[in-house]
């Protein structure tokens, strides 16, 4: 009997132990599945930023010149669920487009601290700030902005991203969490929680930053500073933005099957020790159920971990077209790029961009324009015939070719028939000179033992393409090596 009790109470500690690093598990696998998908949505909302700072800073920045962005602002923000609304200001804080269908005058947000960051800093980066609440919508948002540079690289203004936090709350939403909690955190401020808690939206999170200390991510058991439970927890950081993902589990709760499984198998225990062969029978069925129990958590983590993949996939895929997308393109580069310089061979990259784009969505507008870049993607695919060759949509209306080990007399070879493909295409574009779609290519290469980098082959294939948009468009632009 005592051997048995003994051996029981060693069990009973062993499936404690059990249960909370369960939980720790779980709650890890969460904390990443929710920091991936905050991180896809950020990130699309970024490369709009981007895309946006590219076209302004090559024209004026006015009311006027800016005029023709209004209806790409509304359509962005139509198109990204996440995108609450978009906003150009001039040096002065003013005003001067935005995705809103008016806006009061004299509007001036010279006072918000993104604006003085982006005037007080050269850096060109994204900047994410704590949560606000807009002066256009009355909602809490989620600011993303970058600053704007005149020819000169003098200061000329702000583009602002605004994220719907009530977004943000309907991703959670579709999450289980039993009775635990998520909270997320924006440059060291709370950002939203489930339950939600509006009293805690843009405040200060110095407390929970405290507890979570400098890591990118990790797990723990403390008391938590916001309501003062003890908690089982696990945090995320995204990889590329101030956002962090804590989900958290009351210890009493996560505890409260295990003291009820515990208080039955001391039970049966005792009674084992009155009669052996009913007891017996107890703990078999015992065994049984923590089996079919632990089967039901491999089959929920197996799930999870397929959802993580296809989240990861959608996260490197452009939606309209179904190539990669940018960001997928730029570690594709990276790795080519040193595999070649490593063996000696050259590498090719063309920058491609559909020719008065702009004015063919203003004229069929925009579910047409969706159509053509969907058909010049097929084009442009068809035209590269290696496994090795790779295309991905670089933004807007350019995509960008990757051709390894490819000289720049085969590189212009395929960049030709790309360009071939697309005029096949026969597509009618009623405000071009042709009076169909075209393309222009620009097209650079990688001697071996050059001594550039990946930032400077893409530099020289877009100077290319510009220098064949200045020819007259519909043609191959080839950069000096």
């Amino acid at each position: 009997m005592l051997a048995l009790l003994a051996t029981n109470t060693a069990l009973l500690w062993q499936d404690r132990h059990r249960v909370l690093e369960h939980t720790h598990v779980a709650n890890t696998n969460l904390a990443h599945a929710v920091s991936e998908r905050l991180e896809g949505a950020i990130a699309q909302v970024d490369q709009i930023l981007d895309a946006l700072v590219y076209e302004i800073e090559r024209s004026e920045l006015s009311a006027a010149a800016l005029a023709p962005l209004q209806p790409i602002l509304v359509n962005h923000v139509a198109r990204t669920e996440q995108l609450k609304g978009l906003f150009v200001y001039d040096a002065t804080g003013a005003w001067v487009a935005t995705s809103e269908p008016t806006w009061p005058a004299g509007a001036n947000n010279a006072d918000r601290p993104y604006f003085k960051h982006h005037k007080d800093n050269q850096s060109g980066l994204v900047l994410l700030g704590p949560p606000i609440v807009s002066r256009s919508s009355g909602r809490w948002v989620l600011p993303l902005s970058r600053r704007l540079n005149d020819r000169d690289g003098a200061f000329a203004g702000v583009v602002l991203a605004t994220l719907d936090l009530e977004h943000v709350r309907h991703v959670l939403d579709r999450f289980t969490l039993g009775g635990g909690a998520i909270t997320v955190l924006a440059a060291g401020h709370h950002m939203t929680r489930r339950p939600f808690v509006g009293a805690d939206v843009g405040k200060s999170a110095r407390a929970v930053m405290d507890l979570l200390g400098p890591h990118a991510s990790g797990s723990g058991d403390a008391r938590s500073p916001i309501d003062g439970v003890t908690r089982l927890y696990s945090f995320e950081k995204t990889r590329s933005y101030p956002v962090r993902v804590i989900v958290a589990a009351a210890k009493a709760e996560a505890l409260r099957g295990w003291w009820l499984n515990s208080l039955l198998q001391s039970t049966w225990v005792l009674l084992l020790c009155i009669v052996l062969k009913r007891g017996n029978d107890y703990t078999r069925k015992a065994m049984r159920q923590r089996r079919e129990a632990e089967e039901r958590i491999r089959s929920a983590h197996s799930a999870l971990a397929q959802a993580n993949q296809s989240l990861e996939k959608l996260a490197q895929f452009d939606e309209l077209t179904g190539l990669p997308n940018r960001r997928y393109f730029s570690r594709r580069l990276a790795k080519t790029f040193k595999q070649a310089q490593r063996d000696g061979r050259p590498t090719s990259a063309a920058m491609v961009d559909v020719d008065h784009f702009k004015k063919y969505n203003d004229h069929y507008g925009h579910v047409e324009g969706d159509r053509c870049l969907q058909l010049v993607a097929q084009a442009l695919q068809s035209a590269l015939q290696r496994p090795d060759d790779f295309i991905a949509r670089y933004g807007g209306e350019e995509f960008v070719l990757l051709l390894r080990d490819t000289d720049a007399r085969g590189a212009a070879v395929v960049a030709e028939a790309a360009r071939a493909a697309v005029a096949r295409l026969a597509l009618p574009h009623a405000m071009s000179e042709l009076g169909v779609v075209s393309v222009s290519l620009g097209l650079a290469t990688a001697s071996p033992g050059a001594k550039e980098d990946t930032a400077t082959l893409i530099q020289r294939a877009d100077a290319a393409l510009y220098m064949a948009k200045q020819q007259g468009r519909n043609r191959v632009g080839v950069s000096d090596p």
